[in-house]
């Protein structure tokens, strides 16, 4: 592979993930782990988003009350497709 296609296959993945993770605001992915936290939207607080450019992909860490949940789930499909559990220590 030449060091310009590696580049360009760079930069395209940058911007995959850019847009994946604007996709989800800090107020959506509350609303989807208060479900899965049992912590209403206004309690949590949400870190560490990160978006898989090729699968499609989520993972993200909510926190309420000091405990702090590992959420993840596929972009664009419905809540349902979404799960937080305790972080191990």
């Amino acid at each position: 592979m030449t060091k310009k296609l590696a580049r360009s296959l760079a930069l395209a993945g940058f911007a995959v993930a850019t847009a994946a993770c604007q996709s989800f605001g800090e107020n959506q992915l509350k609303f989807i782990s208060a479900g899965h936290t049992g912590c209403s939207p206004e309690q949590l607080s949400i870190s560490n988003y990160h978006a898989n450019t090729f699968g499609g992909g989520v993972v993200w860490n909510a926190t309420c009350n000091g405990k702090v949940y590992l959420c993840s789930g596929v972009a664009g499909k419905s809540s349902g497709d979404y799960s937080c559990a305790p972080m191990a220590q």
